[in-house]
């Protein structure tokens, strides 16, 4: 056994890391570089202690978590300097790239890692990742196999398996690879909440809860498990259970695809719209379609936080709301009881048009509020904000059709805003 000062502390370093001690472990390879600046391995432990030190709910991407991604992929880059036919160097490039969600550049070095090297399942395991963020499902179904041939128990590609068979609509298999995980390792709350997700989806939402609850259990900070808590919860409700099973299809095709459907149907019920003008014996039956559709669109941007207002009221749920959600939730129920007191008000004193007409502003409010909130970054955030309140003016000078042309603009470019995670 080697008793060379580096190799103890890398030692150690490796011991804290697997136990999840990620500020330890900085203090030890910080220990370390300050005396061989050049080590390789030290570069690469601490570039994959800054990024495993993640933080969730309000704390995920606030500007000190940046700079700490920041410097982990510096610390990968010298490693890969150091060393370039290493492929720790590269690991831990595609570590840091896939938390800062550059999902293309962490397929790219992990690739690399596994040509240098393809005998490490954890290699595998971050591309797979990344492919799975990227709605590659097919691929990433592939790539965590490959990882599975080098080590069938590898834990984490076995999770990654588990969660791409459920995106690609084979729940019983999802079910059946996360609870094989679960015989080896019972404490493993990923696969605890990967069941809970094929259960979700497949519709059995108290089965969902059971396995939510017992991954926050093992680990209260999952914010993985705590997302899919809070589905699972609204999920009782009948109304955004039925919503929910439309997002899992949406979410179910790439990114080009989920837009293509959604603006398609927009294009589908313009064109009704003009073919009833042109056939005046139809348009009794086109406007009730039009307006379902439009009841529709505004339910599935406004439902998550609608729910989430109720939620707060759950014995159980009300923990599980991060701080941006429940501002979300409090605007979106102020704006839909400002929508029932000027329908009553309207109605009563003008006619139930009028009252329509106005409380169809405030849902639109609603969409704004939920579009903006949903922004993942501070500067996002206040990039949608302001064009949000230029949008919610324009009925009160008179533009109403372009009121409703931005309301669309905001909501379709939020989406593909937050579908991106923050690169930086």
């Amino acid at each position: 056994m080697s008793t060379d000062p580096s190799d103890i502390l890398l030692r150690r370093a490796s011991m804290l890391l697997e136990q999840r001690r990620f500020g330890d472990a900085q203090a030890e390879l910080r220990r370390l570089l300050a005396d061989d600046p050049e080590n390789v391995y030290a570069h690469a432990l601490l570039s994959l202690a800054l990024s495993g030190d993640d933080r969730i709910g309000d704390q995920a991407r606030t500007p000190e978590h940046r700079e700490q991604l920041m410097t982990a992929t510096r610390h990968a880059e010298l490693a890969i300097a150091a060393d370039p036919n290493d492929a720790i160097g590269f690991y831990a490039l595609a570590t840091s790239r896939l938390r800062r969600g550059d999902h293309s550049a962490a397929i790219e070095a992990g690739r690399s890692a596994i040509a240098l090297d393809p005998y490490d399942a954890d290699y595998h395991c971050v591309v797979a990742a990344a492919l799975l963020r990227s709605r590659k499902f097919a691929d990433a179904l592939a790539m965590s196999e490959s990882g599975l041939q080098v080590d069938p128990e590898h834990g984490g590609c076995t999770n990654l398996r588990s969660l791409s068979l459920e995106r690609l609509g084979r729940g019983g298999d999802a079910i059946a690879s996360a609870r094989a995980q679960l015989s080896r390792d019972p404490d493993d709350s990923t696969a605890h909440a990967a069941v809970g997700f094929a259960h979700l989806n497949r519709g059995e939402y108290k089965q969902a809860q059971e396995a939510f609850r017992e991954a926050l259990r093992l680990d209260p900070m999952d914010e993985f498990a705590r997302s899919g808590m809070v589905e699972a919860i609204n999920s009782g409700n009948f109304f955004y259970r039925t919503l929910h099973r439309y997002f899992v299809w949406i979410s179910r095709f790439d990114q080009r695809m989920a837009f293509a459907v959604m603006i398609g149907l927009y294009f589908l019920v313009n064109g009704l719209n003009r073919f009833a003008i042109q056939n005046p014996a139809i348009e009794p039956y086109v406007q009730p379609m039009i307006m379902l559709y439009l009841v529709f669109a505004i339910s599935t941007w406004i439902a998550s936080p609608l729910m989430n207002t109720l939620l707060r009221f759950h014995p159980f749920g009300r923990h599980l709301l991060n701080g941006n959600e429940r501002w979300t939730s409090n605007m979106i129920a102020v704006l839909l009881v400002l929508a029932m007191i000027t329908f009553a008000a309207l109605w009563s004193l003008i006619g139930f048009a009028a009252g329509m007409i106005g409380a169809v502003y405030w849902l639109s409010l609603a969409v704004l509020a939920a579009a903006t909130m949903r922004m993942p970054t501070l500067q996002t955030k206040a990039l949608v904000g302001i064009a949000s309140v230029v949008v919610a003016l324009l009925p009160w000078l008179g533009q109403i059709q372009y009121f409703i042309y931005g309301c669309l603009a905001i909501q379709i470019g939020s989406q593909l805003l937050a579908s991106r995670q923050p690169r930086f």
